[in-house]
């Protein structure tokens, strides 16, 4: 995987103080899903890991079992509304018993929706750690991502924007500037990794290939970004471990995070036959067609009546006539995504109202 680097040393302008640049060798907790990719009323499994012995903990091989006791599992919608899942988790090995230990078999969480869109998955973890020397806090945030759509391909959902919300501002978490639902090999991508809710600069990022483990180390620039080519088809770890001085006195001494998230590179699929039928998109509103008999696009920009916007998404807006959609939408702070046309189906605008 070729992989460039942008690299400053401004250090981030918050309270807190960070640590030695030491490595902390620990074992990394993270979550994949089983596809990126998903047609709406399909489940989306999403498998919990725990791993990396190997090349300085920088692999993607399994190593145990992620914690459970002290972590939740949440999806975030593409209306920006963090649902907890955990109680969905089920384990897929044998239990342990007298003479056989529970090896490294893992945890699988589950969700699924009918409305087409972007969504988040978040395990969040809190623990301390105990040892002779001194006492550690660990927070975890190990994310990964599905397109739900009405036409589960990459063209239909390489368009959606709702991936790079953040959603665990209260540790470090790391958050794609790209689809990672739709990537394909040789794009020029970049993530950006926060630390409560702030750009955390000049901090060691490791992208890890899981067919062979291959990692590559970047730093993040001022702005907490790293920037990168994407590589072949697979799937992909990125971790951060930042480290700081936050102690609590008698409970730990430090407070390590842990940022992990995943994505699929996948190979471009064949373009759907046939032309779609109507340049004027379907409405999607909170995933159900409704109609809109006003709609129109005029110079790229989709335009109902105003009435459309009081009925569907804020019986409280003002405007009159042709308005724009995602503009009124928005000022009403619904989300808003678009789905290309793909073969012979129109194009989508769809609208998430909280």
């Amino acid at each position: 995987m070729a992989l460039r680097t942008k690299i400053a040393g401004a250090a981030l302008a918050a309270v807190l103080t960070l640590g030695a640049a030491v490595p902390v060798f620990a074992h990394d907790g993270w979550t994949q899903t089983s596809s990126p990719i998903v047609a709406a009323g399909q489940v989306s499994y999403v498998e919990l890991m725990l791993g990396n012995h190997s090349n300085e903990h920088k692999s993607y091989r399994i190593a145990g079992q992620f914690p459970v006791d002290n972590s939740k599992v949440y999806v975030t919608t593409p209306a920006g509304v963090k649902s907890d899942i955990t109680g969905t988790r089920f384990y897929t090995g044998e239990a342990a018993t007298e003479t056989e230990p529970a090896v490294n078999n893992y945890f699988i969480s589950s969700f699924k929706s009918a409305v087409p869109g972007a969504y988040i998955v978040s395990a969040e973890g809190d623990s301390v750690f105990k040892s002779s020397a001194a006492a550690s806090r660990t927070l975890r945030s190990a994310k990964s991502f599905v397109a739900i759509s009405d036409i589960p391909v990459i063209d239909r959902v390489k368009a959606l924007k709702g991936f790079s919300k953040q959603v665990s501002t209260d540790r470090a978490e790391l958050v794609p500037q790209f689809n990672p639902a739709a990537v394909t090999p040789s794009e020029n991508v970049s993530i950006q990794l926060f630390l409560k809710g702030k750009p955390l600069a000049d901090t060691s990022v490791d992208i890890i290939r899981r067919s062979n483990s291959e990692a590559t180390e970047l730093k993040t620039d001022a702005n907490g970004i790293v920037s990168f080519t994407t590589g072949a088809a697979d799937y992909y770890l990125v971790r951060a471990k930042p480290g700081t001085t936050e102690a609590k006195v008698g409970e730990y001494a430090k407070t390590n995070y842990e940022a992990t998230m995943t994505f699929t590179v996948q190979n471009k699929s064949p373009r759907l036959p046939g032309v779609a039928s109507s340049v004027k998109p379907h409405i999607y509103v909170n995933g159900n067609v409704v109609a809109a008999d006003s709609l129109t696009v005029l110079n790229g920009t989709t335009k109902v009546d105003a009435a459309f916007i009081r009925k569907y998404v804020d019986a409280a807006y003002t405007g009159k006539g042709l308005v724009s959609l995602r503009s009124a939408a928005e000022a009403a702070d619904a989300a808003v995504e678009y789905f290309p046309a793909v073969g012979e189906t129109r194009a989508a605008v769809a609208v998430y109202t909280k």
